[in-house]
């Protein structure tokens, strides 16, 4: 089994619309669009049996360049979106926002566990883990013994996931089996993609992060 977590790319316009399907206008012409192009190209030889994504436009613009013209199947999750911000806060205008936020520099991480602007991170982790499991159990891999056990013929899949920095970093998280934390751990570039393999050990299969090389002689992280 493989398990793919994909950025997405630059985004420009509203960072809470839905679209409707096929999605324009989510990611800058600029970066935003060659960052996923690249992004297909890079993954052009490489299967993929289904591709779950945020339902944000920039995710889901993103998700479509990058496998839309495979016959993937795309399924758009509300539970992968980013981070949750309040009504109050969503309204904001930018430069409010921006004020707002900063305002939390103030603060210690150890004080950031929940606070007046939106989503904590307990709160993430109870939206985003329990449906992903879901979606996964309904793929035959199904969370067992502190790892996973895959349906016979499940063995084989490989998932991607499309979504955000805050939703990739709860999933890279979880996977790893990473203390909770108030803040995330990975840092992700705009398209950067993470791949984990799944060991087998004793019937249970465990996440298992991939570091390739970065020279031009580097092994395959898909093979």
């Amino acid at each position: 089994m493989i398990l793919t977590l994909i950025r997405h790319g630059e985004m420009t316009g509203d960072p809470f619309v839905r679209p409707p399907r096929p999605v324009s206008g989510c990611l800058t012409v600029e970066k935003g669009i060659p960052q996923a192009m690249a992004t297909r190209d890079a993954l052009a030889n490489r299967r993929f049996d289904c591709v779950l994504s945020s339902s944000y436009g920039r995710a889901l613009q993103t998700a479509e360049i990058v496998f839309g013209g495979r016959r993937i199947p795309i399924r758009a999750l509300d539970f992968l979106r980013e981070w949750d911000p309040t009504e109050e806060v969503k309204k904001m205008e930018n430069d409010e926002f921006e004020r707002r936020m900063a305002a939390l520099s103030s603060l210690y991480v150890e004080e950031t566990w929940r606070t007046d602007v939106g989503e904590g991170k307990l709160d993430m982790y109870a939206r985003i883990v329990p449906p992903f499991l879901k979606e996964l159990a309904g793929l035959g891999i199904h969370a067992r013994h502190g790892g996973f056990v895959a349906d016979p013929g499940a063995e084989g899949l490989s998932v991607a996931v499309v979504a955000h920095g805050g939703s990739l970093n709860v999933l890279m998280e979880f996977l790893l089996g990473r203390a909770l934390f108030p803040t995330g751990g990975f840092g992700f570039a705009h398209t950067g993609t993470a791949v984990f393999h799944f060991s087998l050990h004793q019937g249970i299969y465990h996440p298992q992060l991939y570091i390739p090389a970065l020279h031009a002689l580097s092994e395959d992280p898909w093979a």
